[in-house]
């Protein structure tokens, strides 16, 4: 069997990227598909909020390929799932504890609830090194107790050229500030955001809102960043967006009145042009009443 010729182009890059160790690449113990999930877990800031559900939605992956990659991970020492409880037995939160290299004692970063090690030895800068992501709960612990959550460290919305136009067609149809919203939708990725803001739209349509649009949209958003918001209603909106705004594009262009083109004719007044074709007509009029004289005489 021939072999073909890999061609690599590589660009520089001065931020947003996520640095990854060649010995986590090339495990051949690790699937493709677990692969591809610890490299998406290892490209989120610490304090990223998480669940199976969530990661399932962003990254259109089935529950159980989901849980069977993550548990490769764990049996390979690369991640751990802790749950806390309470003494009393009550759960209180989920911690998801990445590694970019296996991990053989867990201990002390299970009892520390926030994991950020440096990455050790000549790598460079790097936006991973060891990171913490949390699940549904409500409760986020990224320092120790008593320490308020980073909230800064949530990544802004990022809208790219292609979906840009669907996020204004949509803030526009549900009166929302393009660029407010889109910081409410900080910690999002880009195609949720879309979905929550198709799901508000196609409810609002079908008045099925009981609160007010804003306060509704709150709701989603909180229910996507714990990983409990499904696309339902706005399913159908969603999947034909892009076709949607095409055509509503197409009508108004068509609407649009013709441009008038400039020429050095001069203007002609259309008062006078009617008051001239009547007065022909009347002179017709009478040339037709008036009798004929016979030939021949005087």
């Amino acid at each position: 069997m021939n072999a073909s010729q890999l061609l690599i182009v590589r660009r520089r890059h001065a931020g947003n990227f996520t640095q990854i160790p060649n010995s986590l690449i090339r495990n051949e113990h690790l699937s493709l598909k677990a692969l591809g999930v610890i490299v998406h877990l290892l490209s989120l800031p610490p304090g990223y909020r998480i669940s199976l559900e969530g990661l399932c939605a962003v990254r259109k992956e089935g529950e159980t390929a989901m849980r069977t990659a993550i548990q490769q991970l764990e049996s390979l020492n690369y991640m751990r799932i802790v749950r806390d409880r309470s003494a009393s037995g009550r759960f209180i939160q989920s911690r998801w504890i990445v590694s970019d290299e296996p991990i053989v004692d867990w201990a002390p970063h299970l009892e520390n609830p926030r994991v950020d090690q440096p990455v050790q030895g000549d790598q460079g800068a790097t936006n991973t090194g060891f990171k913490e992501t949390l699940d549904s709960s409500k409760t986020t612990t990224t320092g120790p107790e008593g320490t308020p959550p980073d909230t800064d460290e949530s990544p802004a919305l990022i809208v790219d050229e292609g979906d840009e136009e669907c996020w204004l067609w949509l803030c526009q149809k549900l009166s929302l500030e393009p660029q407010r919203t889109r910081d409410q939708c900080t910690g999002l990725s880009t195609s949720v955001a879309l979905d929550v803001l198709a799901e508000v739209l196609e409810c609002k349509r079908q008045n099925s809102i009981r609160k007010t649009v804003p306060q509704f949209l709150a709701s989603l958003l909180r229910r996507a960043r714990e990983g409990k918001f499904t696309l339902s209603a706005g399913s159908e909106l969603r999947r034909d967006l892009r076709q949607i705004i095409r055509r509503q594009r197409a009508v108004e262009a068509a609407a649009e009145p013709a441009q008038t083109i400039e020429t050095d004719r001069p203007s002609v007044d259309r008062a006078q042009v009617r008051e001239r074709l009547q007065q022909m007509r009347d002179e017709l009029a009478k040339k037709a009443q008036t009798p004929v004289m016979p030939r021949g005489t005087a």
